[in-house]
């Protein structure tokens, strides 16, 4: 009997002296938690909408830039002739090539943005950083 009401003591009094211990789920871990599926989904629209735009932007980088170096081989990068043929020649590898990278670096700003800033204006715009 002594025995019962020592134990039913002693786990009584861990359960009071647990009480006064600091616990470590305060606000934020808790608006973290709830806040989670809302971060997955922006930085998943942002990842749709910032592979077009990534493409769009990185393309139109990358034809220039080819273009600009195919006229420079042929001559004078300057010259409208040169800078024809080189629009030509040149830029659609520049437009493929820098469409590829923009897709890719379109999808990890939009991600990254999507998840810091669900639903923000940074998510779905594409700056050059």
């Amino acid at each position: 009997m002594l025995r019962k009401i020592a134990s039913s003591f002693l786990i009584a009094s861990a359960l009071v002296g647990s009480m006064a211990a600091p616990s470590k789920a305060d606000d934020s871990t808790f608006q973290n938690i709830v806040y989670f599926p809302v971060r997955v989904i922006g930085s998943s629209v942002g990842m749709v909408v910032g592979v077009p735009l990534g493409f769009t932007k990185d393309g139109t980088k990358g034809y220039i830039k080819a273009t600009q170096w195919v006229a420079g081989k042929a001559g004078n990068e300057d010259e409208k002739y040169h800078q024809i043929f080189g629009g030509i020649v040149g830029g659609p590898f520049g437009l493929i090539g820098g469409g590829a990278y923009g897709m890719f670096d379109g999808m990890v700003h939009g991600a990254k943005s999507g998840y810091s800033e669900p639903f923000s204006k940074e998510a779905f715009t594409f700056k050059d950083e």
